[in-house]
């Protein structure tokens, strides 16, 4: 996850070329067993552990769609980009937020996201802690310019989900499962949050 000015992903232009042994470790962890979590939309997210205590959502809804204007000035919009609507377990989702307005806006830090599940009881953080205690993320307010923002690749596997953040103690429980996903930034000040849904096939 890095910050960066005037550039962020141009998302879907990049071409990437691996060796050929780079390229048999992927076809060797494409087809071991996948994601074991629940499929489809299960009725609520439960862990066996009793400890686990997941990640309270910090914002209400309704969360915009890739697109989010300030209240304080209509014209400073932020823009959510992925590279993809639907990831293969353990692969890579990358995600840029931008600010496409003039005008500058605070935000939260790289941090200031969710990773959420689709379920019966509503969307559930697929992270939480295992110590019994609840956690919360970092936050730092900082100023965003035009063209100034975030860009993340989260690693869609539960080991890579929990060393994310650093400084923090997270776990994903129950083990990720095939269904509809979204990611959601709620670090703009003075705006909702934004979001993209995501399919993660197993």
């Amino acid at each position: 996850m890095n910050r960066s000015r005037r550039g962020l992903l141009a998302l879907g232009g990049a071409v990437v070329t691996l060796p050929t042994a780079g390229l048999a470790g992927c076809l060797d962890f494409a087809a071991g067993d996948g994601s074991q979590g629940p499929d489809g939309t299960p009725g609520t997210l439960s862990c066996a552990d009793e400890a686990f205590v997941r990640l309270d959502q910090p914002f209400a809804e309704p969360v915009e769609e890739r697109t989010a204007s300030t209240t304080t000035s209509p014209s400073t919009t932020i823009e959510l980009s992925t590279e993809a609507t639907s990831e293969t377990y353990g692969s890579a989702l990358r995600l840029a937020l931008r600010n496409s307005g003039d005008g500058d806006v605070t935000a939260l830090g790289e941090h200031a996201y969710s990773i959420q599940r689709e379920t019966g009881d509503g969307w559930m953080d697929v992270r939480g802690s295992a110590n019994g205690e609840s956690v919360e993320l970092p936050t730092e307010g900082e100023r965003l310019g035009p063209n100034d923002g975030y860009n993340w690749s989260l690693t869609l596997r539960e080991d890579a989900l929990s060393e994310a953040v650093p400084g923090r103690e997270l776990d994903v429980c129950p083990p990720l499962g095939a269904g509809t996903h979204r990611f959601v930034y709620w670090g703009i000040e003075d705006a909702p949050p934004i979001g993209a849904e995501f399919e993660l096939v197993g």
